[in-house]
Parts: C-alpha cells; structure tokens; sequence
C-alpha cells in the first residue's frame, strides 16, 4: 500500500509522500530507522537520507539524474536501500553525465528486467509526468494498472538518467528507429485492463528481437581483455598488502593488475577509472576501512562493474569484515590480515583462476 508507514510528523525538512531528490510522488515512506528510507520510482527504488536534503534540493536537474543513476548502480550491487551521505553527494559531484548511447542502452535494460517473457512489454505513461495525477492514492495498489504505468514512466526517467520526460521521449524515439523497441498506443494492443479515458495517455513498449540482440552485445564481458582492476582504500597502512598480497595475487594468475592512483592519465580520474573498468576481465574490491566509516569510493566502483556484469571479487582485512555493508557480507568474501599476506595472495590467485582459468600472462614454467 502507498504510504502505508508514513509518519503524520515528518518533520520541517520532507513532505512524506514526496522523494526529497525529485519532489515526485513515493510508493512508501518508512521512518522507523535511524535516517528516514523513501521508496522513489524516479530514483529506481528505496534509498535512505537525512537533513542533507536541504543540499540536494538546491542541486541542478543534472546533479540530481547523477545521484539517481548512482542510487541504480547500488542496487544493481546487492544495496537494497543505498544511504546517501556527505561523501556520496562529493563523489556524486564529480561524476560525469551519461553518455547518450548508454542512457538509451539502460532503457533496453530496464524493460528487460520487467518483462521476464520474450514478447512481453511494459506500459508507461507517455506525457510530462507534472500532468499525471500529483500523488500515489494510499488506496490503491502497485499493481493497479493505472498507477503501474505512471510508475514505470518515472522509472524509464531513472535508469536512463533523464532530467524530464523530453530526454526520455527523444531516447525512445531513437530506439524505436533503431528498430530496438516497439511502441504502441495502448488503445491499439490487447492489453486486458478495463477502458478508462486517461488510457489516451498510455503506450505499449517491448524489446524487439534487434534489442534482445543489442543487449547481448553491451553485456558481453569481455573475456580477452588482460587486466584485473582492483578497486580499494588508498592509505598508506594499505600499501604492504597490496605489494605481498594484491598486486602479485592478480599477476600470478595471469592478469596485469591495474590500480586508478598508480597509472599516468591526463583525464580526470573519474573518467579514466570507468574507462579501465570496462576494459578490465574482472574486478577485485577490497572493503577495508578506517573509523570514519567505509570507503564510498569502493562500493560505487563496485556497483558500476556488478552493473556492467564485471564479475567482481570481494575481500575485506578480517577485523573490519563485520563493519562492512551487510548486503555486501552475503557474498563469498576473502578474509585477510596483515600477518600473513603470503595467504592473501594464493586465496585470491586461486579464486581468479578458478572462476576465469588461466590468465593470458600465466607463465607456463
């Protein structure tokens, strides 16, 4: 049911029927943890936030389709509700706009993920969402048609990074002439739902077989590429595992080991770091934090290579396994300690192997 923990006192910093990012209708508002959780079909899903809201509502429209699309990105990686915090919205800030060719590709995904039948679509609203009714009724249910395709027109916006419903028009064009999708009027395919005037604002979207086509070429991994990306705090007290376990544990099982800080680029880091994760065979992350909290930088490197179906390799020092995110801790994880790095680095040369095989660079002696 819509709204069905709100609190009648929210406070002076949120309306609780509306997403502090978007001001757009919310499925649900639960109050009842330490930071207020919001369930947004503009920002793909549930996410938690504080009195950091004020900063963000001040944000330009682009600031905020960044923050959605790394909000997606978490839950890709097993984040269920993904926190928003001081060093989220830094990060966030220096993140680049979408290209246009993946926001259109993340669209494709998107009705992929609804439609588990070949031949099956999804209905959306098909107008400037300001026109749909203004909130989500407490008595009605997700499931109601009517309300669904209103859902799924914020979440068509969400995953594909649109700041409003002309990005998303014009996205959808582009894949309606690629002959990647189908859009119909609802009035002209057989949908079984009763007749209502507001249909006239309805359409009808599926994968065609070019898009399935599509979808397996971008999410292909690419299982020639020689490089293991390695995705970890850069701290000083990290340095010696990375030197005794790390680097020659990728290396020793065939792989060129690349890390962000230590290559030469020109580029801003951001934009060669997510560069080097799509050239890379696979991903290890390593979870280890100090007592300011878990490194954001990891989980967000983390989400976008699980995103891309990286295959990413979790590890964590063994005394800080129990502080890490507990979406994170459901996963195999290797478990180390200073102490014996010697261990780290067969773990995780036998782990790569045993998942990939030999690596390209293996030496055969």
């Amino acid at each position: 049911m819509m709204n069905a923990n709100a609190s009648s006192n929210p406070g002076d910093i949120w309306d609780p029927t509306k997403d502090p990012i978007w001001e757009a209708p919310v499925i649900e508002t639960n109050e009842s943890y330490w930071t207020p959780r919001f369930n947004s079909p503009r920002c793909g899903g549930w996410y938690s936030i504080h009195d950091i809201a004020r900063k963000i509502q001040n944000w330009s429209d682009h600031e905020k389709a960044r923050l959605t699309s790394w909000l997606i990105e978490q839950r890709r990686f097993g984040i269920e509700c993904p926190e928003i915090t001081e060093e989220v919205i830094e990060l966030v800030k220096q993140r680049n706009n979408m290209s246009v060719p993946d926001r259109a590709d993340a669209i494709l995904k998107y009705i992929e993920l609804k439609t588990p039948k070949l031949g099956q679509g999804v209905i959306y609203a098909c107008r400037d969402p300001r026109e749909e009714a203004p909130n989500f009724s407490s008595s009605q249910e997700v499931s109601d048609p009517f309300i669904l395709r209103q859902i799924n027109l914020y979440s068509l916006m969400a995953y594909s990074e649109s700041i409003d419903y002309g990005d998303l028009f014009f996205l959808l064009n582009h894949l309606q002439q690629r002959k990647w999708i189908e859009i119909q009027n609802l009035s002209d395919h057989d949908y079984s739902i009763s007749v209502r005037s507001n249909w006239t604002y309805t359409r009808y979207c599926n994968l065609t077989v070019e898009g399935y086509a599509r979808l397996a070429d971008i999410q292909e991994t690419k299982t020639d590429s020689k490089k293991g990306f390695m995705a970890m705090w850069f701290d000083p007290s990290m340095d010696q595992a990375w030197r005794e376990g790390f680097e020659p544990g990728i290396r020793d099982a065939g792989y060129e080991p690349v890390r962000i800080d230590q290559k030469q680029h020109v580029n801003r880091i951001d934009d060669e770091m997510i560069a080097e994760i799509r050239r890379s065979r696979f991903m290890v992350a390593d979870f280890t934090q100090d007592k300011k909290g878990a490194r954001g930088g990891v989980y967000y490197e983390a989400g976008f290579a699980h995103g891309l179906g990286i295959h990413v390799i979790f590890t964590c020092r063994e005394d800080w396994f129990d502080k890490i995110h507990f979406d994170v801790r459901q996963y195999n994880c290797i478990k180390w300690e200073n102490k014996n790095l010697e261990k780290l680095q067969q773990d995780l040369t036998n782990c790569i192997t045993a998942i990939f095989g030999d690596g390209p660079l293996r030496s055969r002696n």
